[in-house]
C-alpha cells in the first residue's frame, strides 16, 4: 500500500490532479488521430519516400520554432499559455474532422493541418514540460511527476492507437477526427481550473527574445553535462522515434495485415512504455538513472532488430512491447536528469532544447527513415536502426558515467 502511494505521490497536490487528466485525454485524442492519419497516407500513397516525406513537412514546426517556444516560457506566464495551447488544439481538431466529414480530405489538407498540429505542439512541449515544477509544491516530487506524465503519455499510446485501429477497421478515419474533438473540448476546463504562480526573473523578462535563446542555446553548450544529455537525446530519437511513421509501411508490407494490427503494436509500445514509467515512478534515484538510459537503449536496440527479423505477429507484438519499455527507460530519466540540473531561470529554454532534440527530430527522421525504408526495405531498416542505437548508447552511457547530474548548474 505505501509502494503504490509511493509511486503516485504527485497526485496529493491539486494542480496537478487537474493537470494529468487534461494531459492523459489530450494525449489519447492525438494518438487516435495520428494513426488515423498515418494509415491514410500510407493507403494513398503506397510509398515509403513519400510518406516520410510529408511527414518531415508536416513536422517541421517542432523543428523550427521549439527553441523560440522556450524563450516564450520563461518570459511569459505558463498557465495563460497552457489555456491558450489547449484552445489551439481544440480549433485544429474541430478543423480536421470538418473536413474529413466533408469528404474533403487529401493529402494536401493533411499537410496543412498537420502543420498547425505540430506548430501547437511545439508550443506544448517546453510549456508543460517546464510547467512541472510549479505543480508540485516540493521539490523532491519533481522527478515523479515527471514519471507520471511519462505514465500519463504512455498510457495514451496504449489506449490511442487500440482505439484507432478498431475506429478504421469497423467505421472509418472520419470517425476518429470527431473522437478526438469530442474528448479534447473538456480539457479547456480542466487547464482553467489550475491556480498557478508563475514567478518570472525580471531581467529575463526585459530580454530581446533572440538574446534569451542565444543565452539558451550558450548555456547549454557551455556545460557538458546537459549538451551531452542532450545530443544523446537527439540521436537516440532521430534513430527510434520514427517507428510509429515506419510501422503502417511494416504491417501492410511484411505481416500483410490492416490497421487493427497496426493498433495493437502501437497499443503494444504503449504498455511497455507504462510498465516502465510506473517502474520508474515507485523509485526514482538520480544517481540509478544513467544505467536506466543504458538499459533502455539496449532494449530499443533488440526490439528493432528481431522486429526486422520477424515477420510473426505475436513476436512482433512482444518486440513492441520491449520498445515501449526501452524507450521510456531512456526518455523518461533523461528529461529527469536535465531538470534536476539546470538552472531554474533557464528551465523554460534548456526544456524548450530538450523538446527541440526529441520532438523536433522526428521531421528529419521521417525523411531519413523513409528513404532508407525505400531503398533497402522495411525489415532491413529496422535492423539498420537497431545496430546504430546499440552504438550511440555505447559511446554516450560512457561519457554520461562521468558527470554530477544531482547538483544545479548556475
Amino acid at each position: 500500500m505505501n509502494r503504490l502511494k509511493n509511486i503516485f505521490r504527485g497526485f496529493k497536490y491539486r494542480n496537478f490532479r487537474l493537470f494529468f487528466p487534461s494531459l492523459a485525454i489530450t494525449q489519447i485524442g492525438l494518438w487516435i488521430q495520428n494513426v488515423a492519419i498515418s494509415w491514410l497516407v500510407y493507403d494513398i500513397t503506397k510509398s515509403a519516400f513519400t510518406m516520410g516525406s510529408l511527414t518531415f513537412i508536416s513536422t517541421a514546426p517542432l523543428f523550427i520554432l521549439s527553441p523560440f517556444t522556450g524563450a516564450v516560457v520563461d518570459k511569459y506566464n505558463r498557465h495563460k499559455l497552457l489555456i491558450i495551447v489547449q484552445s489551439l488544439y481544440i480549433l485544429q481538431t474541430f478543423l480536421m474532422t470538418i473536413v474529413a466529414f466533408s469528404g474533403l480530405l487529401n493529402l494536401y489538407l493533411i499537410v496543412i493541418l498537420g502543420v498547425f498540429l505540430n506548430t501547437v505542439a511545439a508550443i506544448d512541449a517546453p510549456v508543460r514540460q517546464s510547467s512541472f515544477v510549479l505543480l508540485v509544491d516540493d521539490p523532491k516530487d519533481l522527478g515523479n511527476a515527471i514519471s507520471l506524465n511519462a505514465s500519463c503519455f504512455n498510457l495514451a499510446r496504449f489506449i490511442g492507437p487500440a482505439i484507432g485501429g478498431l475506429i478504421i477497421g469497423y467505421l472509418g478515419a472520419k470517425y476518429c477526427f470527431l473522437l478526438n474533438f469530442l474528448v479534447l473540448v473538456p480539457t479547456f476546463f480542466l487547464i482553467k481550473a489550475m491556480k498557478i504562480k508563475d514567478f518570472k526573473n525580471k531581467e529575463t523578462q526585459k530580454e530581446n527574445i533572440f538574446s534569451s535563446i542565444k543565452e539558451g542555446f550558450l548555456y547549454s553548450i557551455k556545460n557538458s553535462p546537459i549538451i551531452t544529455a542532450q545530443v544523446y537525446l537527439f540521436l537516440f530519437s532521430f534513430l527510434v522515434m520514427s517507428y510509429p511513421m515506419l510501422l503502417p509501411i511494416y504491417t501492410a508490407d511484411v505481416l500483410v495485415s490492416k490497421a487493427d494490427i497496426l493498433g495493437y503494436l502501437l497499443g503494444a509500445t504503449g504498455v511497455g512504455s507504462l510498465t516502465a514509467s510506473l517502474l520508474i515512478a515507485s523509485k526514482m534515484s538520480v544517481k540509478g538513472l544513467r544505467r536506466i538510459l543504458f538499459i533502455g537503449c539496449i532494449f530499443v536496440s533488440s526490439a528493432f532488430i528481431f522486429t526486422g527479423l520477424n515477420s510473426n505477429h505475436y513476436f512482433v507484438l512482444i518486440a513492441m512491447f520491449f520498445l515501449g519499455v526501452g524507450s521510456t527507460f531512456f526518455i523518461t530519466p533523461q528529461n529527469v536528469l536535465v531538470q534536476t540540473a539546470v538552472a531554474d531561470e533557464k528551465r523554460g529554454r534548456i526544456i524548450s532544447l530538450n523538446a527541440l532534440c526529441f520532438l523536433g527530430t522526428f521531421s528529419l527522421s521521417s525523411f531519413f527513415t523513409g528513404s532508407v525504408a525505400q531503398k533497402i526495405g522495411i525489415s532491413n531498416t529496422f535492423i539498420f536502426l537497431g545496430v546504430m542505437v546499440f552504438i550511440i548508447s555505447c559511446l554516450f552511457s560512457y561519457k554520461m558515467s562521468k558527470f554530477d547530474y544531482t547538483k544545479k548548474i548556475g
